[in-house]
């Protein structure tokens, strides 16, 4: 019986000590990154349905203004440049004159080849008269380099001619605020009220 007790402290014993040795033998995987970039405030045009997730559909496909395989990046391996912001318009429409229009933290319209202050740029801006779009109608404005400044943007949809095309034109916008997706569909038409749709987000 006696034996019995001492074998019985020395297992307790070893208990005791494998449970202090072995959680330093076990490696525990870091928590993954989180995104340094906080969304607040994002505003869609009255009507228009927000996307706020993104679902895999897929290879990637160009000129749809998707993140089809949701790797973060929009219609990559197609010709347009990303950043941590990427806003990406397409529509199927060949004639119609749509606009991209992102404004950076101090109000500043991206233009194409004209970085704002704050980096932000378009690297396409369709229809072309020399037709260099080729009849896949994408603009994309991304940050070029460095971190997004804090602040208030706003990205506007604008139908700027038809061009003989029919009314409405429909349009998808697909966006990459770090790695935070966004897209919505929007119809345009000319008139006040119609002609353009907008987002906005703070950071």
């Amino acid at each position: 019986m006696r034996g019995h007790v001492l074998t019985s402290r020395r297992l307790g014993a070893a208990l005791v000590l494998f449970a202090f040795v072995a959680p330093a033998c076990i490696e525990v995987p870091p928590p993954p990154p989180r995104d340094a970039l906080k969304v607040r405030d994002v505003k869609a045009s009255e009507g228009v349905v927000l996307e706020t997730a993104c679902t895999p559909t897929g290879v990637e496909m160009c000129f749809d203004a998707r993140d089809d395989n949701c790797n973060g990046v929009i219609d990559e391996g197609c010709g347009l440049h990303t950043g941590i912001l990427q806003f990406v318009i397409a529509w199927e429409v060949v004639e119609a004159d749509v606009d991209l229009n992102v404004y950076d933290v101090g109000g500043e319209l991206a233009r194409v080849g004209e970085p704002t202050s704050t980096g932000l740029v378009k690297d396409r801006d369709c229809p072309q008269s020399e037709n260099e779009c080729q009849g896949q109608n994408v603009e994309n404005v991304f940050l070029s380099e460095g971190e997004p400044k804090r602040g208030r943007y706003r990205v506007v949809i604008r139908l700027d001619k038809l061009n003989g095309a029919a009314a409405p034109v429909r349009v998808r916008l697909g966006a990459r605020v770090g790695q935070r997706p966004f897209g919505m569909v929007v119809e345009l038409s000319p008139g006040p009220g119609t002609e353009e749709k907008s987002f906005e987000f703070t950071l």
